[in-house]
């Protein structure tokens, strides 16, 4: 009966493709050593049961996964995607024979995109754990007779929890909310470790190109770009840093790469990888500099990072690669501009995501709780390090104990 519900209640590409998605599934969950103890250590104490929760993250096997362990842990679950370029529909067929319901198709336009949120929200959700805060954002502007049903929302990235922030500073933030992108377990390990990469990977895969003496521009330098700097250069590839922030930049230089403006940093790179995690990094004002063949990917949020727009008519010269003709120039784009490692490849690796999601989980566990007030939150440091802990102890790694006399000379200003 519950499978038949979700089925009436979903918005999906094809239910026929379940099969396929179950399979994507159980390799994720062959592999996802913590959150599988997790669930047995911790979501399974009953806090989560009868609660609604929302989840609005990249829709593939991962997401699913973890959607899988809120449901048996008693959550009621609705999902739907943060970008429709990166939902496989699949994962969506999997998740609604699962009995969950789900609201989202891979390309599905952005009304539609906008629709499938909105018919989430209408789910009057008491938990939601999201990215980019795309449906937090859409529930405060759109539905905001339903804000008051928010027990809390978990953010996933650095763009989402900008964004709570900003609804912070307005007053409109009256629900609790967790920075989960701020967890050491996530992006000290998620955004180089995974985003770092999975983005080569993806770029050369779609491209066939080798990365050995490339020249590289990496627009932005917090975790994901540094990730992607030290994966270029682990390739082969010479890197070259774009970065706002004058801290960033120094750290960039120290770190042994060249720093240099936007413009310049163009004139001689093959590849062009934005990770800003905002919008406009590089736009048709800089398309002048841009290097014959040069290849352009995004590994931040928005697929807004570069304005394909701008660039002209497109032709598609690979699955997944596009040649724009700018200035007697060949510029191409991969996968129109969206996040090149999902919506070009299969995202972070599963024992990465293993990581980032037990954040995700022991965060919506905590807000079901109660006990968070609103407003926006770190994630508990005791919550940090015993998934820490735990991932360790499935690589087999026992770590010595602080000694009586480590521990009083930490907390006593005498000693």
């Amino acid at each position: 009966m519950a499978v038949t519900d979700a089925a009436a209640r979903s918005r999906i590409t094809d239910p026929g493709l379940a099969e396929d998605g179950e399979r994507r599934i159980e390799w994720v969950q062959r592999h996802s050593h913590v959150l599988n103890r997790l669930a047995r250590n911790r979501l399974s104490d009953g806090t989560l049961r009868g609660k609604r929760v929302a989840v609005v993250v990249h829709l593939e096997a991962k997401t699913a996964y973890l959607a899988t362990l809120l449901a048996e842990a008693g959550a009621e679950v609705v999902a739907a995607g943060s970008n429709a370029l990166s939902t496989q529909d699949a994962v969506c067929a999997a998740l609604v024979r699962r009995g969950i319901e789900v609201h989202a198709r891979h390309g599905a336009s952005p009304e539609e995109f906008t629709a499938d949120l909105l018919d989430v929200a209408a789910t009057g959700p008491q938990i939601v754990i999201d990215d980019g805060a795309e449906l937090t954002r859409r529930i405060v502007e759109h539905r905001p007779d339903l804000v008051a049903r928010l027990e809390g929302v978990t953010e996933e990235t650095t763009t989402g929890v900008g964004r709570l922030r900003a609804l912070q500073d307005a007053g409109l933030l009256t629900f609790p909310a967790i920075a989960a992108n701020n967890a050491r377990c996530k992006h000290m390990f998620d955004n180089p470790y995974g985003t770092g990469q999975t983005t080569l990977t993806a770029i050369l895969r779609l491209t066939n190109l080798s990365a050995a003496g490339k020249r590289f521009c990496i627009v932005g330098y917090g975790w994901v770009g540094q990730g992607l700097a030290r994966r270029a250069q682990g390739y082969g590839g010479r890197v070259t840093v774009v970065e706002l922030d004058p801290v960033q930049a120094l750290r960039a230089h120290m770190d042994g790469y060249r720093v240099a403006a936007l413009a310049d940093a163009l004139t001689d790179a093959d590849f062009v990888i934005t990770a800003t995690g905002r919008i406009a990094a590089v736009t048709a004002d800089v398309f002048p500099q841009l290097k014959d063949g040069v290849v352009l990917a995004n590994a931040g949020h928005h697929n807004r990072e570069i304005d394909v727009g701008a660039l002209g008519a497109p032709t598609e010269v690979r699955p997944g690669v596009t040649r724009y003709d700018v200035g007697g120039r060949r510029v191409y784009v991969l996968v129109d501009g969206a996040l090149v490692n999902i919506a070009g490849g299969d995202g972070n690796p599963v024992e990465i995501m293993d990581l980032s999601f037990s954040v995700q989980a022991l965060s919506a566990h905590y807000l079901a709780s109660g006990v968070v007030p609103a407003g926006l939150h770190a994630f508990p440091d005791e919550l940090d390090r015993e998934i820490a802990r735990t991932k360790l102890a499935t690589l087999g790694i026992e770590l010595d104990k602080e000694s009586e006399a480590q521990r009083r000379f930490a907390e006593e200003w005498q000693t």
